[in-house]
């Protein structure tokens, strides 16, 4: 069993939908308010172009922030910091924030980092840095995640419409942190077993891994879709990334902790599950926006840390109602930004040549069909919203101008273009569905002959519509490097894959 000391640091990479002055507004709103509530003195607010500073707010607290645009990039973009320095047992506790975006409107990248530094070279660390408070509070606020995987404070309850997600989520080639799937006794209440074992036991992970709780209405059948990566009677599964849930072999790479373990000895339990996501989130390289940051340099006049007066400046405050966004837009919006986009599958079919550059190849019937479900309006205005995204990235990608692939389009998508929510885009099938014979030949979608001599073409990108069992799906090929054209394959009800077969 690992002591704490094997303790890999903390480390939290993500992206928000937030734009970068107002996520970093909210930073600096929630340390002030830490700061504030443990005696020290409250940082004046920051002028947005002032050099590089150091606020002494207390004995041995020290502020350090700086701002800038991002070098190499566009003229938007922009980086600011934040470095907060308290004292603490053999030491000092250091947490860093730093922020990134390529363009004024777009989506912010964060990395936030908590490191012990030992008084001198041979104090002994009292431990690895606990998950900092201010990540509690912001991951509720800013709809972050890191790819694929949605990164909050508490997990998520599964129910049986949820099971899709979750199980798309995990066979997701380009998930890179942990997926935690925790179970509960069948005689236990979820919220009982959640509060009282759940909560302690998942309270390193925030912003390690996502985090789900499966519902007892839908343990079995999660357990049916997955008979090779099971988890039940209180046991927690991590699912590391590239999991094959179809390979027997593959099921002992994802760790279990047992009820048992769990009962025996909670913290060290706590302890050792937050070990492996501790050590993958710590290894993984900053995105090129973060990449981008300059190292903090502060002038010697700053390096002295005057004592910081307390503010006197009323700070605005940031308003939370607007800090629950969602990466799905509202109905409304969507309808206004689309200049009035379908109400219905048939609609859609119908309007489908509005799209100069994408050509449908599939079968309409599978797509009119989707109007027969309860939710077909409102999947059928994100299937638009996917589509003008699609339209206007190939447009930028024909004249070379796109910077990547459709997800990395969604990622940072140009001022002024359609957002369509990256964790929809996805680049590829997972490698259970792209070798099943079955699966692979139901992604063999139909292209114009000077694409392929056959007539078709292997159709693994694809759009994420709506959630649970139905689950639309758009399948499409980008061929803008050859015929400059998308030809989308298919529109319809989520393909066979392990959840469905």
């Amino acid at each position: 069993m690992p002591t704490d000391h094997a303790q890999p640091p903390y480390r939290l990479t993500a992206a928000t939908p937030r734009p970068h002055h107002e996520t970093t507004a909210l930073v600096d709103q929630l340390l002030a308010e830490r700061l504030k509530a443990e005696g020290h003195e409250e940082p004046a607010p920051r002028e947005r172009h002032a050099p590089p500073e150091r606020l002494r707010l207390g004995e041995k607290v020290l502020l350090d922030r700086d701002d800038g645009p991002l070098p190499g990039r566009g003229p938007g973009a922009r980086y600011s910091r934040r470095r907060l320095r308290t004292p603490a047992a053999h030491g000092t506790d250091q947490l860093t924030v730093v922020l990134a975006a390529e363009s004024a409107g777009g989506p912010t990248r964060l990395r936030i980092e908590a490191d012990h530094l030992p008084a001198g070279p041979t104090a002994v660390p009292p431990g690895r840095a606990p998950v900092p408070e201010l990540v509690r509070l912001l991951l509720p606020l800013l709809d972050a995640a890191e790819g694929p995987v949605p990164l909050a404070a508490a997990p998520r309850l599964v129910a049986p419409a949820d099971l899709d997600g979750l199980i798309d989520e995990l066979c997701d080639p380009e998930r890179r942190l942990p997926t935690v799937v925790a179970s509960v006794p069948p005689a236990v209440p979820v919220e009982q077993w959640q509060r009282q074992v759940l909560d302690p036991l998942l309270r390193q992970l925030p912003g390690l891994a996502s985090l789900y709780v499966l519902g007892h209405a839908a343990l079995p059948r999660f357990n049916l879709a997955l008979e090779y990566h099971k988890v039940y009677g209180g046991a927690v599964r991590t699912f590391l990334p590239e999991a094959d849930p179809a390979s027997r072999a593959d099921a002992a790479r994802h760790p279990v902790l047992p009820r048992g373990r769990i009962d025996e000895n909670p913290r060290r339990a706590a302890a050792l599950l937050a070990r492996e996501p501790r050590r993958i989130a710590a290894e993984l390289p900053p995105p090129a926006p973060l990449d981008a940051v300059p190292e903090l340099w502060l002038p010697p006049e700053a390096r002295k840390a005057p004592a910081a007066p307390r503010a006197v400046v009323e700070r605005p405050p940031v308003r939370l109602e607007r800090c629950r966004l969602r990466i799905d837009p509202p109905r409304e919006a969507r309808r206004a930004r689309c200049g009035g986009g379908p109400v219905s599958f048939g609609e859609l079919v119908d309007r489908f040549g509005e799209f100069t550059l994408l050509e449908f190849t599939g079968d309409s019937k599978e797509t009119l069909a989707l109007d027969g479900q309860s939710e077909a309006d409102g999947w059928a205005r994100l299937t638009w919203d996917g589509l003008t995204a699609l339209q206007e990235y190939a447009a930028a990608a024909v004249r070379g101008e796109a910077g990547g692939d459709f997800k990395q389009w969604c990622e940072h998508t140009p001022p002024g273009c359609h957002r369509f929510p990256p964790r929809k885009a996805v680049r590829g099938e997972s490698r259970t569905v792209a070798s099943h014979g079955k699966w692979k030949r139901q992604r063999m979608l139909p292209v114009p002959a000077a694409v392929d001599s056959s007539c078709r073409a292997f159709m693994g990108a694809h759009l994420r519509i709506g959630g649970g069992g139905t689950a639309p799906r758009v399948h499409y090929l980008d061929d803008c490097s050859g015929s400059g054209r998308i030809y989308v394959g298919y529109i319809g009800l989520h393909l066979t894959n392990t959840r469905t077969n």
